[in-house]
């Protein structure tokens, strides 16, 4: 479209085109200060699904972190979705530019996209897109969705041939590839959520393949590695939420967008404005772009596939035995030994950047070990090599100059570690020479963490002891549970001498858990429906436990019977605290 004005707007620049559409940068001829994102049919074969897509988006516009949409008209022969204009970058090109993300601004943002899906779900919407790249970030650190071309309604029409995939296969769940009516497309959303959390934090995709057939067999017989053999930040109870996200038998995810938070919640920290959007963001000024994408397969292509899953499986069942290697049961003793310290020796003074960490492994055989080291006393920031088989380790990047503390743990397989009696230090210099340096010891109460010159050296500490080299330091302690939040300060740092600084918070009386009342939901005359409570599917049907909030909520049953009829039932339940409930659904014929 080569016409300076669509409508109302005057055309900036095209900022791309995808599958079903070209986008546009414009402003508003009236109001030059409005910037939208025009959205213009490619295809006018798609005409439904374009009106669908407003549709979705007009009835999610009470949601401020969704692209909301502006406008919906006719412009000639074509149909003109306005929305919303978003001054940030794609978390895709967030995550490209600094390789992988913190584990804690990481989770922060998956918490968000996260609670803006379980609106969505709410609402019988399903994204059935989600990815970095309809991601935003803009310049306040807001998490936005955008891009609900091939999102889908509990009430469309089915718009795409049975057996057709749609989505992006890197992140498509192992049952988006050939759909059915049964697939739900909540637990499609936890899957991508997953893969999305799981690139976040190591930069890399948990299945590859070549096209999409290769990346759905990938998931259809493999199991993804553990993140944090990419990404050593990465504890283990985070490695096991992330796996579950990605089971490839959809009822084995997390059933809800918010039970997959409350998982999460452990890892989720009060960190304000996130740090690593800032410097893509003040160079990224780039609206909302469609990026191009296969949006269906061939109903001829979808037969190949289905006829290749067939006999994939079959072939998995028949000529090859399946096997899996287990850590050996190891018989736990009352206490573990912890590993004898060897080098680098105890107070040794070093210069070379990549030490030579060495150990001797206690008499009992078949544990791991993990190894710590850190340039505080109390390891507030460590670095972490975990599940080392081997006596020895060399660090991946050089060490800085400084003074370190270092200790390894056995670790057996259940997960039960030594408790060790001491840790070394160790200090490198520079071309032999000696670098000036101080102490610096900091208290908190309540327990606070700790940044010094910008980087993080401790997490829920009350107490911090440093070796810095001489000079200025900037100190920053954080609480967001207090009423100051943070405190910020300079200190100058003498040589050979000890400094002390102290902070208080005012405490904050921290939210008191949510009250819930386990409810025992059935129904009459046939158990087996589906159960909708306040417009969320559960994954439970009928009969089960579920557990509620005191006050009124919609609870609707679903059932479809043997002869093919589907029985619908709303009611209204009042839950009352500190009271077992039992309410059944009752279908009338």
């Amino acid at each position: 479209m080569d016409e300076q004005y669509i409508g109302n707007y005057k055309i900036l620049k095209k900022i791309g085109a995808g599958g079903m559409a070209k986008v546009y940068l414009a402003v508003h001829k009236d109001v030059p200060n409005l910037r939208v994102v025009l959205k213009v049919l490619s295809d006018s074969r798609l005409a439904d699904r374009f009106k669908q897509e407003a549709d979705k988006l007009a009835l999610l516009d009470g949601n401020p972190h969704i692209c909301q949409i502006k406008h919906f008209f006719n412009h000639g022969d074509d149909f003109v979705i306005a929305m919303e204009y978003i001054e940030g970058a794609t978390l895709d090109d967030i995550i490209k530019s600094k390789s992988r993300l913190p584990v804690d601004e990481s989770v922060k943002i998956v918490c968000d996209i996260l609670n803006i899906l379980g609106f969505a779900h709410q609402k019988g919407i399903y994204h059935r897109d989600i990815k970095p790249g309809n991601i935003m970030i803009d310049r306040n650190s807001h998490v936005k969705v955008i891009d609900f071309g091939i999102a889908k309604a509990e009430s469309d029409p089915n718009l795409t041939l049975a057996g057709t995939a749609c989505g992006t296969p890197a992140y498509m769940a192992p049952e988006q590839f050939t759909p059915s009516e049964k697939v739900d497309y909540s637990l499609v959303d936890i899957y991508a959520v997953g893969t999305t959390l799981y690139y976040m934090l190591t930069g890399e995709l948990p299945f590859k393949g070549d096209n999409e057939f290769a990346l759905r067999d990938a998931k259809l017989f493999n199991q993804p590695e553990k993140p944090s053999k990419f990404n050593r930040d990465i504890p283990r109870t985070l490695d096991e939420i992330i796996l579950k996200a990605l089971e490839k038998n959809a009822g084995d995810r997390y059933s809800s967008c918010q039970e997959m938070q409350r998982a999460l919640k452990p890892f989720q920290k009060d960190i304000g404005k996130l740090s690593v959007t800032s410097e893509v963001v003040a160079k990224d000024t780039r609206p909302i772009s469609t990026p191009s994408r296969k949006r269906g397969l061939p109903l001829s292509i979808a037969g190949v596939v289905a006829v290749i899953i067939i006999g994939a499986i079959a072939y998995k069942i028949f000529f090859t035995k399946k096997t899996e290697s287990k850590i050996p049961v190891i018989p736990v003793p009352a206490e573990l030994t912890p590993p004898e310290l060897l080098s680098p020796a105890d107070n040794s003074i070093i210069d070379n950047p990549l030490p030579i960490f060495t150990w001797k492994p206690p008499d009992t055989t078949g544990f791991v070990y993990n190894l710590e080291y850190a340039q505080d006393s109390l390891f507030g920031n460590p670095r972490v090599a975990t599940y080392l088989t081997s006596p020895e380790y060399t660090p991946l990047e050089p060490l800085a100059p400084g003074r370190y503390f270092w200790h390894v743990q056995s670790e057996d397989e259940k997960g039960n570690q030594s408790k060790f009696s001491s840790y070394r230090t160790f200090t490198i210099e520079t071309a032999g020479v000696a670098i000036p340096e101080g102490y610096l010891e900091i208290t908190i109460q309540p327990a606070g963490d700790i940044y010094v010159d910008n980087q993080l050296r401790g997490k829920n500490k009350t107490r911090l002891e440093l070796a810095l080299e001489t000079g200025r330091h900037k100190i920053r302690v954080v609480n967001g549970n207090s009423v100051e939040k943070s405190f910020e300060r300079e200190v100058v740092i003498a040589e050979n001498t000890r400094r002390t600084e102290s902070f208080k918070f005012s405490s904050i009386r921290p939210e008191p858990e949510p009250i819930v009342v386990r409810v025992r939901i059935g129904s009459r005359p046939l158990n087996g429906a589906t159960v909708y409570i306040d417009g969320e599917r559960q994954a439970l049907k009928t009969p089960n436990t579920y557990e509620l909030t005191p006050g009124k909520h919609i609870i609707r049953g679903v059932l479809t019977t043997e002869d093919g009829r589907t029985l619908d039932k709303t009611d209204t339940l009042v839950v009352i605290e500190n009271q077992t409930d039992k309410h059944f659904i009752e279908f009338t014929n």
